[in-house]
């Protein structure tokens, strides 16, 4: 199961959690390691959008509001885009910074 796209930590969780091991797990135990990946998962996308300021232009990756917004407003797991059109609250999940 390569993927080219992967880096190097990624293909090495793969190699260690693959499906047969999986389903040695429990139902709990499973819903405890989603959430600890889901957390993970968000802390991660915190500090690589930690350079992010109001006033910044981002790229939205989602169907109904794609395109390039500005920051208007920073929560934690939330930000206020603007564009033309109107404005946006949007996960920080589906953000993406634009290169200058």
């Amino acid at each position: 199961m390569y993927n080219p796209e992967l880096n190097h930590e990624s293909r090495e969780v793969l190699s260690l959690l693959n499906y047969s091991e999986l389903s040695k797990l429990s139902v709990g135990e499973l819903k405890c390691l989603q959430e600890k990946i889901k957390h993970a998962l968000v802390d991660k996308q915190v500090d690589e959008l930690g350079n992010i300021k109001v006033g910044d232009k981002v790229r939205v990756n989602h169907k109904k509001a794609e395109g390039e917004y500005t920051v208007v407003k920073m929560n934690k797991k939330t930000y206020t885009l603007e564009n033309m059109f109107g404005r946006v609250k949007c996960s920080i999940g589906l953000i993406s910074p634009v290169a200058a």
